[in-house]
């Protein structure tokens, strides 16, 4: 019974080591790689504690945090954007320019236009 509680303790550390590396901004991958290496445990292991994590991260999101994420991540891929194209780098800027379209604009196209103005809002003379 000591075994298990201990297991269990073991584990509750480990998921709370992988959240709080998944806060500093570490992929799942990179993230299961890592900590395979350093608990010395196999990767489906590891891979288990970090989903673990990750579940419990998606799960205290609430949509404040969400858009408040989505403006960093934008702001940050202009930022990326900007630098790459005074650098030169073509391909970089074309990626993040891509990147900004599926968070910003993507998501969006589904709606349909509000029609305001002289046509009304059906878009038909009045």
């Amino acid at each position: 019974m000591a075994a298990r509680v201990g297991a269990r303790a073991v584990a509750q550390q480990r998921q709370q080591e992988a959240l709080k590396l998944l806060g500093d901004g570490y992929g799942c991958t990179e993230l299961t790689a890592k900590l395979a290496d350093q608990w010395g445990c196999s990767r489906r292991q590891s891979r288990r504690y970090v989903a673990a994590a990750y579940a419990e991260l998606v799960a205290d999101f609430t949509e404040v945090e969400a858009a408040d994420m989505l403006a960093q991540i934008i702001n940050r891929l202009e930022t990326v954007a900007r630098k790459a194209a005074e650098q030169g780098q073509h391909a970089c800027v074309i990626g993040a320019c891509k990147l900004l379209a599926e968070l910003a604009v993507t998501p969006h196209r589904s709606r349909t236009p509000a029609h305001f103005g002289r046509f009304g809002r059906s878009g038909s003379w009045s």
